[in-house]
């Protein structure tokens, strides 16, 4: 466990798969309210790549014009909120509900095995004592509104030793 700036965080995942970005042609747009948490950084980091790599892999199939992916994150006193959407179109009522199930996946075959949201939410509920949830949402930038999934992270700041 380790003191971090979550904006870092953001960043050294975003440098990790810029090829991907620039080759899909999508444009990352962060709101973020720095604060250092003290977590399991490497944890997150999983958490935050998978959640890019999800956006990317549907933006990448998508006809969007302007493919967006949007990272907020403010805090309260005890609490850190990271919002992940992307203009991706959201997903399907009958599947939302089951995207943290293991093996569950939307995917053909060969791109995924429905492993990496179960691994997000065991990551975030089992050792960052948070919560992670998704629904289908709005997001407003440069007075455009976009629709598509929004992943809510909640972590508390100081994570106590188990």
């Amino acid at each position: 466990m380790n003191k971090f700036y979550v904006s870092q965080l953001i960043k050294k995942s975003k440098d990790l798969i810029k090829s991907r970005f620039d080759k899909f042609n999508i444009k990352v747009i962060e709101h973020i309210d720095d604060i250092e948490i003290l977590s399991y950084q490497n944890e997150l980091f999983q958490v935050i790549l998978n959640l890019f790599s999800n956006s990317i892999d549907v933006l990448s199939s998508s006809q969007i014009e302007n493919k967006i992916i949007y990272i907020k994150i403010y805090h309260d006193e005890n609490n850190l909120y990271i919002e992940f959407l992307d203009n991706g179109g959201g997903i399907k009522d009958e599947f939302i509900n089951r995207v943290f199930e293991p093996y569950f996946t939307t995917k053909h075959k060969s791109q995924g095995t429905g492993i990496g949201l179960y691994m997000s939410l065991q990551i975030v509920t089992k050792h960052l004592n948070g919560e992670i949830s998704v629904k289908n949402d709005t997001f407003i930038e440069n007075n455009t509104t976009y629709f598509g999934a929004k992943f809510t992270i909640l972590l508390p700041i100081y994570l106590q030793n188990n």
